[in-house]
This record gives structure tokens, C-alpha cells and sequence, in this order.
């Protein structure tokens, strides 16, 4: 793990992170302000695959993944990766110390995350024949888009806004 200075962890959260909540946050925000996606079924897969690696790459971020065992899908650690391809990646534990624990989110948001990653963990690296089709739904995607900024606005900007999309 590479140690980042102050002047990169500025940068990173200014220009990189924000970027990614974008990604992230752009389903919601056009749905709020009345954005019709009516004939324009294009843009709107764009907008939710968006999300969906938005939630992916950001609980990653976290120290967090979601796996299916035994008919469950389950939230859970994710530990950093060592060796050269590796070494380069900036997770949470670069800001806070440590990566996060399932322990650290709301219990109802677990599930809801851990679905929604493996979804895009499955759908945005594979074409498959299997689908969660509930967790493709915009409120679905809205809400675990809300839990994920909510884990940042306590672990990442604390006592800080939180960025603005970018316009």
C-alpha cells in the first residue's frame, strides 16, 4: 500500500472520488429533478450501468464486497490485494487507517449492497444468463446509491459536504 501524501489525499477526493460519486449519483439526481427518460432507453441503461459500477468501484473503495453463499447474499471485508498490480490502488484504509467492516453499515443496507455489487460485479464484467431483476429497478439502485453516500459522508468527509456532481 502506498502512504499518499495530504496534497494527493486533496486531489484524490476533489478530482478522482468525486468523478466516481457522479457516476454514482446520476440516476437519482436526474430522477428527482423530473428527467424523462421516455424514448431515450439509451441513455437511461447508461445511467443505471453508471450506478451499478458506481456501487462496485466505491464499496471496493470501502474495503467491501458482496457474495452469494449458501442462497444468501451476504455484505463482507474485502482485504487489500498485495504485489505490483496492485500497488497503486487508493482504498479507504489510505484516509482513515483501516478498511471498512460490514459492522460499520446500517444492517438495512447490507443486503441491498451486497445484492447490488454482485449484480454489477456479474453484469458490467460478463453477459450472463442470470439476473436479479429487483435490484435492476431504479429504486433499488436510488437507495444503495444513498447508502453508499452516507458511508462517506461518515467515513470519508467527515464534518465536510460532500461533493458536487460534476456538471
Amino acid at each position: 500500500m502506498k502512504k499518499l501524501t495530504p496534497y494527493t489525499k486533496r486531489r484524490f477526493l476533489r478530482e478522482h472520488l468525486r468523478h466516481r460519486l457522479t457516476l454514482l449519483r446520476t440516476l437519482r439526481a436526474r430522477t428527482k429533478a423530473g428527467y424523462n427518460f421516455q424514448g431515450q432507453g439509451d441513455i437511461y441503461r447508461c445511467v443505471k450501468d453508471s450506478n451499478l459500477g458506481g456501487v462496485r468501484l466505491l464499496l471496493d473503495f470501502l474495503g467491501l464486497k458482496g457474495v452469494y453463499h449458501k442462497g444468501r447474499f451476504r455484505l463482507v471485508q474485502s482485504s487489500r490485494r498485495n504485489g505490483p498490480k496492485w500497488q497503486d490502488d487508493v482504498k479507504i484504509d489510505q484516509f482513515i487507517g483501516r478498511l471498512l467492516t460490514p459492522h460499520d453499515v446500517p444492517k438495512n443496507s447490507r443486503r441491498l449492497l451486497a445484492v447490488v455489487y454482485r449484480r454489477a460485479d456479474k453484469e458490467l464484467a460478463h453477459l450472463t444468463l442470470k439476473f436479479n431483476k429487483p435490484f435492476n429497478e431504479e429504486k433499488a439502485l436510488i437507495d444503495s446509491a444513498t447508502a453508499l453516500e452516507r458511508l462517506f459522508q461518515q467515513f470519508v468527509y467527515v464534518g465536510k459536504p460532500l461533493p458536487a456532481m460534476d456538471a
